[in-house]
């Protein structure tokens, strides 16, 4: 499936993946806050579509939206931070219409970067958000490219390390073996695969996989 043609109707594992996200999310902030009071929580997505899929069904950022707008103490603590390098405007279009400015009391981002080539993206991710014990801004990632690019574990790694920042990492295994092959793409396996690499590549693992 090309990329351009990802948004026009949604699939059922894009509406399982969406779900899943949109309801742990409110259970992972009512965790949270169980343990700290944090300035605020954010949940972060860096591709993060349009918000709607051109049949009307709804994705991810609009389905999380939807269930923080609901929960007072969500709607006033969330901060939102999307990222698409080529939706970000109709993100921002879809968002707005229905939670205006002023539907969410912190700023919604809308950025439009391409992950894995901008730095600011990468100083965001590995800043050490802790005020002594606890973090002061607990976040939730979600990862789910149209492909490899811009998945560095390392710096994945370093987001982890905050106390309370959780990662959903979603991506299709089956493409893995393929990218392997193409030298195109070795810069984004090494990214993904920074000290394994080679193994991988070398290993009966690979040759069976």
């Amino acid at each position: 499936m090309k990329e351009s043609e990802f948004f026009e109707k949604q699939t059922v594992s894009s509406k399982i993946k969406a779900s899943i996200v949109s309801e742990y999310f409110p259970s992972y902030c009512k965790i949270i806050i169980r343990k700290h009071q944090p300035k605020e929580l954010r949940y972060i997505d860096l591709f993060a579509g349009p918000g709607l899929y051109a049949d009307g069904n709804p994705s991810t950022p609009i389905l999380i939206a939807r269930r923080c707008q609901k929960d007072e103490f969500l709607r006033s603590n969330v901060k939102f931070v999307f990222n698409d390098n080529t939706y970000s405007a109709a993100l921002e279009e879809n968002f707005k219409r229905e939670f205006p400015n002023g539907t969410f009391p912190k700023k919604v981002h809308f950025g439009k970067s391409t992950v894995g080539e901008n730095q600011a993206i990468t100083d965001f991710l590995v800043t050490n958000t802790h005020n002594g014990k606890f973090n002061e801004c607990p976040s939730l990632l979600f990862i789910d490219p149209f492909g490899y690019k811009g998945i560095e574990t390392k710096v994945l790694a370093e987001f982890l390390k905050n106390w309370g920042n959780e990662m959903f990492l979603f991506l299709n295994t089956k493409r893995i073996h393929p990218a392997l092959e193409n030298e195109k793409f070795e810069p984004l396996m090494k990214a993904l695969f920074p000290t394994t690499l080679e193994q991988i590549v070398s290993g009966p693992q690979f040759r069976q996989f």
